[in-house]
């Protein structure tokens, strides 16, 4: 049987700037998830690693990434372990102003195989337990449309070779529902010839597998890290273990890797809540200094309670429980009643702002009543959305 290691979106060196500090840690959770991809590949003694695009996050991976995965690289070439990569759509360039994938450096050291073309397949032959295994790949295409089919854009046949034809992609593939955050240019089945026994696909961040034609897979390994809290609800990360035959369906085993925990909390307040920020933190799980936490806050505030609300006495409090914490209070509404006279008129904030902008219409000439009035309708406009009355 051939022995084959399969990973994909990989993710090195995600920016993570809102982490603050607390970024470069959590860059390592990333490098750590792929070190175990390689250190499962050795163990096994795996005849092939194949990496699905994505290795990295972007095209410009820091430099201090690029040596520790070079080094990588170099244990398995050291050991007779063939890798081959495609580049995904965060790691191959949109264009020559981008400069060129960090995978061709790879490459360039002598470790892996990059298949750099987009729109040209290419192919290497290896010769492993009597058989000639074809590996083919195509690197993704930022110019095919999100709704087309990139072989078909690109007149592309993959070629009908070898004993045992394996095929790398970074697409989506028809007869597997993602969610529409996954949206991609889709490949077909009729696009796989009978000989293939495995198609190696990237892009889609949850495991899955699709047999076709009975002797063929069609296999998303996932990712092997959260990227985002759209993430947190597959229940593990990790690669595939695959074993291939001649004349068979290949055997995949989901091989798990420790990953970060995430979790989203989200608290309603209401226009009765007396204490915000008790409310909430009432309503957080226990301390974890793992976890890396969203805190989702809507509901309405009176503008007498707005106050109590203190942000940065609930972020400390979420930095002191946890690894990590965002808050998205975006959907937090502020209420306003209007204030009633006992005596005075009292001019409300948008009867006050068009009195105050009528009296400069009414100095202005040319021009300038045209910029006033343009003041006057956005402005009331951005009261009236803010709650003003």
């Amino acid at each position: 049987m051939i022995r084959v290691v399969h990973t994909a979106d990989n993710h090195l060196d995600p920016k993570f700037s809102f982490l603050g500090a607390k970024r470069f840690e959590r860059r390592q959770d990333f490098f750590n998830s792929f070190r175990r991809v390689v250190e499962f590949a050795l163990e096994r003694k795996a005849h092939i690693v194949l990496v699905s695009g994505d290795l990295f996050d972007s095209v410009n991976p820091r430099n201090p990434i690029r040596t520790q995965v070079i080094r990588l690289f170099r244990r398995l070439s050291s050991e007779g372990i063939r890798v081959f990569m495609i580049a995904g759509n965060h790691d191959m360039p949109r264009s020559l102003e981008e400069g060129m994938s960090p995978l061709q450096e790879i490459e360039a050291a002598g470790y892996a195989r990059f298949f750099s073309k987009t729109s040209e397949v290419e192919v290497e032959h290896l010769y492993i337990e009597g058989l000639d295994v074809a590996i083919t790949g195509l690197s993704y295409d930022h110019t095919v449309g999100l709704d087309e089919n990139p072989l078909k854009k690109n007149n592309v046949k993959l070629p009908d070779e070898g004993d045992v034809a394996i095929a790398m992609l970074h697409y989506n593939f028809s007869g597997i529902s993602v969610p529409p955050s996954w949206r991609a240019p889709k490949v077909s089945w009729e696009d796989i010839p009978e000989n293939y026994r495995y198609v190696a696909l990237g892009h889609v961040h949850t495991s899955m597998t699709l047999p076709l034609r009975g002797k063929t897979l069609v296999a998303y390994p996932g990712s092997t890290e959260r990227r985002s809290f759209q993430e947190e609800g597959d229940e593990a990360k990790g690669f595939l273990y695959v074993e291939l035959g001649h004349d068979s369906l290949p055997r995949a085993e989901f091989v798990p890797v420790p990953t970060r925990p995430m979790k989203t909390v989200k608290v309603t307040l209401s226009e009765e809540t007396e204490d915000p920020l008790r409310e909430i933190v009432s309503r957080l799980p226990a301390p974890n200094k793992d976890l890396l936490l969203r805190l989702v806050v809507d509901g309405t505030l009176p503008l007498n309670k707005v106050s109590r609300y203190n942000r940065a006495a609930l972020l400390r409090e979420l930095e002191e429980r946890f690894f990590a914490a965002t808050i998205d209070d975006i959907d937090l509404k502020c209420t306003m009643q209007k204030i009633v006279s006992m005596g005075n008129e009292v001019k409300s904030p948008i009867e006050a702002f068009e009195e105050a902008v009528r009296e400069l219409l009414s100095k202005a000439e040319g021009e300038e009543r045209e910029v006033f009035n343009l003041a006057l309708e956005i402005g009331r406009k951005v009261l009236e959305e803010s709650g003003a009355w």
